[in-house]
């Protein structure tokens, strides 16, 4: 079992989580400098850099919980595969075709676009 007491997340653990998720740059930035030197980061290492790169405090629960996901080789220690590249992959997973990131909204929006363009060269043809 990976915790010994079963604690679940309370919305605000979750609100910060995903507040630092839309600073995951800043974040990367930090956790990169710890990549250079070929080290992996601890749980009060981890905490204290979201909160220098983006101003949030994490829970001690939340951040035991983000190891306890994602260190895949139970050393206790992130390393920024283990971290950043998952994470980053997740936020493209939604958009990527064929192995291409493709903006759903972009996607979208060009859709509209066409159909406002036809719209508007129908009219136009009609009154010529």
């Amino acid at each position: 079992m990976l915790w010994e007491k079963q604690e679940g997340i309370t919305f605000d653990e979750f609100r910060s989580f995903f507040q630092f998720l839309n600073n995951l740059e800043d974040f990367a930035i930090a956790m990169q400098m710890y990549n250079f030197a070929s080290r992996s980061i601890g749980q009060d290492e981890f905490a204290r850099a979201v909160y220098v790169a983006t101003g949030l405090k994490l829970t001690r629960h939340l951040v035991h919980t983000i190891f306890k996901i994602f260190d895949v080789d139970h050393d206790d220690q992130l390393s920024y595969k283990e971290f950043i590249g998952i994470m980053k992959d997740r936020l493209h997973r939604g958009a990527r075709v064929k192995g291409r990131h493709h903006s759903s909204f972009s996607g979208c929006v060009r859709s509209g676009a066409r159909r406002q363009v036809k719209q508007l060269w129908r009219k136009y043809k009609e009154k010529m």
